[in-house]
């Protein structure tokens, strides 16, 4: 092998390597902030508790949790989103705040239709997603568990 075609070679091998790490970080990061919800917490924070009677914080319909998701992965760049037009309320409950809720309708108990004006309430910060420390440690084991299994 020529050192020309070993440079073309180790190349290759850097960009496969920087693609395997890129998913392995879109990955690993979904799964962390899912699994928020069933730890009811985030980076060691637990959330504030509610006074609902049944269900779990934040989890009603699954929605919420189910929106989490890669939506760029590149060699270069990572980004995981949450919400859609089902989840709006997605960056409130997050980050805490407002929310805004237009008029729509509803389907009562007894199966009727009714008309809900349109409201907004405080959201309670429980963080689900964002920087960190867990993550990034969780991140870095699997990727060292990786590249120790390319070199074997």
């Amino acid at each position: 092998m020529t050192p020309q075609e070993l440079t073309k070679k180790l190349k290759t091998v850097a960009k496969e390597i920087q693609h395997d790490c890129a998913n392995i970080i879109a990955e690993t990061s979904v799964e962390y902030f899912k699994d928020s919800f069933k730890r009811k917490a985030f980076n060691g924070r637990s959330w504030k508790r509610t006074v609902k009677r049944t269900g779990s914080t934040l989890i009603e319909s699954g929605n919420l949790m189910n929106s989490i998701r890669p939506t760029e992965v590149t060699d270069k760049k990572v980004v995981i989103a949450a919400g859609n037009e089902k989840v709006a309320y997605a960056r409130v409950h997050n980050e805490g705040g407002v929310q805004y809720v237009k008029p729509h309708h509803r389907t009562g108990r007894n199966g009727k239709r009714h008309q809900v004006k349109a409201y907004s309430y405080k959201a309670t910060k429980r963080q689900f997603m964002g920087q960190s420390q867990e993550l990034n440690k969780l991140i870095q084991e699997r990727i060292e568990k990786h590249l120790n299994q390319l070199l074997k």
